[in-house]
């Protein structure tokens, strides 16, 4: 029997983690794929060690609990790519401790690796809207025409992928990005893109989560734009070399600057001036990114910012 790992790193989220593991029993498993659930408590404190006992003793799934002390989602990832060299696992997937997976997830991804032999299977989150305040996180989800796409990366919060590409390579999530809270999932799976593994989204493929009230205002989109706009281009070099990375970044920043100027004469329309102020903040982040990069910290927030 093929066996599947979900990874779920979580730091302080206990009331989420529960419903994401009760979401994931669930599942539609007629593919009968044996399932562990390997959660990676990212507190100094093991926040999350009693709930989950508790939980296991009647769990449909196993669960095994490791505890990483070391702040930041990087280092918790990189704990669950250790962890799985002991678990043996034929697939391996990473979601969110505050998203809930749809009945179908599992089956509809399978389908999808058949069909297109895919590497990496990811696919949308789907947030629960609150009619009172603006969705900022919708602005950064990627949005496709066709039910099946190929692309260059995925985000953790959503992949599946085949063990076997990562088995016998020595890829890690990049810790110099651990300051920012994001962008390493970015990198990982681009590297593996690049290497040759084949990457699929599908719209119904789809992962639950709640809006968090601290991205329901205006900074928090301002502060995300900033530092995927300084990290873009720290990934563009890793990917293309210093040079190439730096031309790359900066015809980016171009790019961004334009789309600024082009949405700025739709500024009327509340939609257009979130995307003005989007495409600006990540046009200024990649013109000063190579100079700052280096001094900036951001993990001191990186929770709320998230």
């Amino acid at each position: 029997m093929k066996t599947l790992v979900i990874c779920i790193c979580t730091y302080n989220r206990n009331k989420s983690l529960k419903e994401c593991l009760y979401s994931l029993e669930k599942l539609n498993n007629s593919v009968k794929i044996k399932i562990i659930i390997l959660i990676i408590d990212n507190t100094s404190g093991y926040q999350s060690f009693n709930l989950v006992k508790k939980i296991k003793k009647k769990y449909k799934y196993k669960i095994v609990q490791v505890n990483e002390k070391r702040r930041g989602v990087v280092y918790a990832r990189n704990k669950a790519l250790n962890k799985l060299k002991y678990l043996k696992p034929c697939f391996v997937s990473f979601i969110d401790d505050d998203c809930k997976v749809g009945k179908f997830w599992l089956v509809n991804i399978l389908k999808v690796i058949a069909k297109n032999k895919a590497d990496i299977v990811t696919g949308p989150q789907i947030y629960f809207e609150d009619k009172k305040n603006i969705n900022y996180t919708k602005f950064f989800e990627k949005k496709y025409k066709l039910n099946t796409t190929n692309v260059k990366w995925a985000a953790t919060n959503n992949v599946f992928f085949k063990y076997n590409i990562i088995k016998n390579k020595r890829l890690i999530f990049d810790k110099f990005l651990n300051k920012f809270g994001m962008g390493e999932d970015q990198l990982f799976f681009s590297l593996l893109n690049q290497k040759g593994c084949k990457i699929f989204w599908n719209k119904n493929i789809q992962v639950y989560e709640k809006i968090h009230k601290h991205r329901n205002n205006i900074y928090w989109l301002i502060s995300r734009s900033f530092r995927l706009g300084v990290l873009g281009n720290y990934i563009d070099r890793k990917m293309h070399g210093i040079f190439l990375g730096y031309i790359i970044n900066y015809l980016k920043c171009i790019l961004y600057f334009f789309y600024t100027i082009k949405t700025i004469f739709t500024i009327y329309d509340k939609n257009s001036r979130i995307f003005t102020i989007n495409f600006f903040f990540r046009f200024f982040g990649k013109l000063v990114g190579p100079i700052i990069f280096n001094k900036i910290e951001f993990l001191k927030n990186v929770n709320k910012q998230k």
